[in-house]
């Protein structure tokens, strides 16, 4: 009877996680299909995708920023989309369906079917998610293995066992190895590892058992870490993913990134705010409206657990994200935002409001969710400078490399730049990592038949580098001025 009643619930749990996939998918094709690239990001990995193709290898060869499990996804999700002019955003796309479909089977260990639910399609309309799983970002695919923790940490936290504290570890080390600014899931975890051991402890035992597991979870991350690491060297990786953004992080601003974060929320995440909302309006209804009597029935304090509780662990992962992002990420970027998405939406799902006030919500939400999301999810062609950069990109010879400060434009172009200026952010400009002369000299390279130059804080940054394209028979093509600066497109004389 009980294998009868199990399978009877399984089979709508597949059901809405298909539907919940279903509905990732779709919001994020039209970004997936987009014509231009949406973000500075989604340029940069893309034509990281394309060096790859080309053998370039990470750190040595193509300049990476992010952890090193993270372009060798990339470079996965390339080849799965048979290395089409899209293919590198199908890890953006994977990603954001098991986000979502993640976030569903995890709160179903902590709140009811109804909950899962609400909290899988919060997390699918968001935003600030929509935004890093329909572009490339390395944000997606972190925040994918930062869910699975989760979900692995809940099972060790309820079923504990030496194989689960395997893929707890693994799935640890792979968020911290895709992107180590995810690193506030170890806040969850480390409450689950140590509730046991501090519990045993006020009963003056030592929970041995408890304490290897937790050393396993260690070991299986810093494995995983040295592992995917070892290909590319060791120096390179600390070098470009730790020390780059570490050196970058010396001008921090609290107040600015408090602004920015809750400015990012409110522009992308009505709707999520808005459940917010309800649901601590609906929970304060509920309190106040019960005697403290109907709360604490025996009227006696409730005896410590050796186990956190689902809402002190969501709690704890929503303000450790918002206090990491506020207080240690520098520069912060709005894509950085989307890892308070999954917290939040957990959240939402233990506590949702009765049935009846969320449909309410729900229906309120859906003008709100189109007339935010409008620029994702109906992404248009390029115009303006940007078409005429295109346009004259795609008359270049075929196999042209072509130098940009603006790598999307290069890439939906149909061409690919050198390996190391894959990523010309103004960071590595600041700290010297490209400079006007090692610019001069890759536009050397007789294959690069083109220099645009889109943005006076990176390759604008220097005075003299259109008269060093001149000396090598670069001619001005096109010209144009802009906020950014003066926008020009320099072309080889002798290509074509």
């Amino acid at each position: 009877m009980s294998d009868s009643s199990s399978e009877t619930r399984r089979v709508p749990r597949f059901v809405d996680s298909a539907l919940l996939g279903v509905l990732a998918l779709v919001l994020r094709l039209p970004a997936f299909f987009s014509e231009r690239h949406l973000t500075f990001d989604d340029g940069v990995f893309a034509s990281s995708a394309l060096a790859m193709r080309e053998g370039g290898l990470p750190f040595r060869d193509v300049f990476s920023s992010q952890g090193p499990l993270f372009l060798p996804l990339v470079a996965l999700g390339d080849l799965v989309g048979l290395h089409k002019l899209n293919s590198p955003r199908v890890l953006a796309l994977l990603s954001g369906i098991a986000i979502v479909v993640g976030i569903y089977w995890t709160a179903l260990q902590m709140t009811d079917r109804l909950g899962a639910v609400l909290a899988a399609v919060l997390a699918a309309t968001s935003g600030s998610l929509i935004w890093v799983t329909g572009p490339l970002a390395a944000d997606g695919p972190a925040l994918a293995f930062a869910v699975l923790a989760v979900f692995l940490s809940l099972r060790q936290r309820d079923r504990p066992s030496y194989i689960n504290a395997v893929f707890l570890g693994l799935a640890v080390g792979a968020t911290l190895s895709t992107k180590a600014m995810e690193a506030p899931i170890l806040v969850v975890v480390a409450l689950v590892l140590l509730t046991p051991l501090l519990a045993a402890a006020r009963q003056h035992r030592f929970a041995r058992t408890a304490l290897l597991q937790g050393g396993v979870v260690a070991l299986s991350a810093a494995a995983l870490f040295a592992l995917i690491s070892a290909p590319f060297g060791f120096a390179a990786v600390w070098d470009q993913s730790f020390v780059y953004r570490t050196a970058a992080s010396t001008n921090r601003d609290i107040p600015a990134n408090a602004a920015k974060l809750f400015s990012t929320l409110w522009d992308r995440d009505l709707v999520l705010l808005l459940f917010a909302c309800v649901t601590l309006g609906a929970g304060l209804w509920t309190r106040f409206r019960t005697s403290p009597q109907q709360q604490n029935p025996q009227g006696a304090d409730p005896s410590p657990s050796s186990t956190p509780s689902a809402g002190l662990l969501m709690a704890a992962w929503t303000i450790s994200s918002a206090l990491w992002l506020i207080a240690v990420v520098s520069p912060l970027w709005r894509p950085h935002i989307s890892a308070m998405i999954p917290p939040l939406a957990l959240l939402i799902g233990i506590y949702r409001p009765p049935i009846r006030v969320t449909l309410i919500a729900g229906l309120i939400s859906v003008p709100l969710l189109f007339w935010q999301l409008n620029e994702v999810l109906i992404p248009g062609p390029y115009s303006g400078s940007e078409a005429q950069v295109v346009e004259a990109l795609r008359a270049l010879p075929d196999g042209a490399w072509v130098l940009s400060d603006e790598p999307g434009l290069v890439w939906r172009a149909g061409k690919r730049t050198s390996d190391d200026l894959v990523d010309p952010s103004m960071l590595r400009v600041q700290q010297g990592r490209y400079t006007e002369s090692s610019l001069a000299e890759a536009a050397r390279d007789p294959r690069v038949c083109a220099v645009v130059i889109r943005s006076d804080q990176r390759f604008g940054h220097f005075p003299g580098l259109p008269e060093a394209l001149a000396n090598q028979g670069f001619i001005v093509a096109q010209e144009s001025s802009s906020a950014t600066g003066l926008q020009r497109v320099f072309i080889r004389s002798d290509c074509g």
